[in-house]
């Protein structure tokens, strides 16, 4: 049986317009034992209003092609093909993304799903996400015309949706595999962060491993990072203090946080041709890099051992 998941790798981090910098940290991913990458796109300078500089992406693309890596790419967080007031925008902002990543040889692409006030979550949440399927449509079919898929991403508690300002259905992963059911594209499928599985358990109460496995189906790419599950509910400044006090999206090494690896890695089925990449912040990445990067790869091989069918 071929297995379901065939690389692992890190998120890049933003370029900030320095394309020596994307240049180095690929190449030390590889030399780390690295087989695959996410690239960042928002940084890279290649797209200005919805538009892609061809010199740029010409780049972008001779830099990714010097190393053997499995490529996805992930999307603005901004993008929301659920936000009515710039519908138009938002669109164009996805379409353009999924060119960029046909241009520079990244299959799979990352977008958050829509996101909008609480209010309107209770009571307009059909009409949105019918609203939401509409936009993801001529996004997913450009997709699947390029021969990139997209990775839709449960997200995280973060600071609006503390704050109240919006929420999603995606903080469940039994919820987003339920839009992912009714959408039914061949485009479209799952990435499972699991760091934000196990804070949206932590501020919704839902049984994360069950949620988990939900999702299984449709997962076809994995962010892996480490929390506690504990919001972020009072100020804080600067990522080290989430870290110090271990709440949010602490985007931290496995061990540093509460989810069970071991649990989930006996239970999850994903899609064959799967990624993992490794969100870990840059100060984890100073002291934790090649340990994370070894316990993706045993979860990696935890999963694929898996029988293909579920056990009795």
């Amino acid at each position: 049986m071929p297995d379901r998941i065939i690389a692992c790798g890190f998120n890049t981090g933003a370029a900030e317009g320095d394309l020596e910098r994307l240049a180095k940290r690929l190449a030390h991913m590889e030399a780390i034992g690295c087989t695959g990458a996410e690239i960042t796109a928002v940084g890279l300078d290649a797209v200005i209003s919805c538009r892609m500089l061809p010199d740029r992406v010409a780049r972008i693309r001779e830099i990714m092609a010097r190393h053997d890596l499995a490529y996805s790419m992930h999307a603005p967080i901004a993008i929301n093909l659920m936000d009515e007031a710039h519908a138009d925008l938002m669109q164009r902002a996805a379409i353009v993304s999924m060119e960029l990543a046909a241009e520079i040889g990244a299959r799979v692409v990352v977008l958050h799903p829509g996101r909008c006030h609480p209010k309107d979550h209770v009571d307009r949440l059909d009409m949105l996400q019918a609203f939401e399927m509409a936009q993801l449509g001529p996004v997913a079919d450009r997709a699947a015309s390029l021969g990139v898929q997209i990775a839709y991403e449960n997200i995280s508690p973060n600071r609006r949706v503390v704050a109240g300002e919006e929420t999603s259905y995606s903080l469940d992963p039994r919820a987003l595999a339920n839009f992912l059911s009714r959408l039914d594209h061949p485009a479209v499928m799952a990435c499972l962060d699991i760091s934000h599985a196990q804070q949206g358990a932590g501020l919704w109460g839902f049984d994360m491993l069950g949620a988990c496995e939900a999702l299984a189906p449709w997962i076809g790419h994995i962010h892996f990072s480490d929390s506690t599950g504990v919001a972020a509910t009072f100020p804080w400044t600067h990522d080290g203090e989430r870290h110090f006090f271990g709440v949010g999206d602490m985007h931290a090494p496995q061990g540093l946080g509460a989810v069970d690896f071991a649990a989930l890695g006996r239970r999850l089925r994903v899609r064959p041709g799967t990624r993992i990449a490794i969100e870990i912040k840059r100060n984890f990445l100073a002291h934790a890099e090649q340990e994370t990067l070894v316990a993706a790869r045993n979860f990696a091989e935890r999963v694929n051992a898996l029988p293909s069918e579920a056990a009795a």
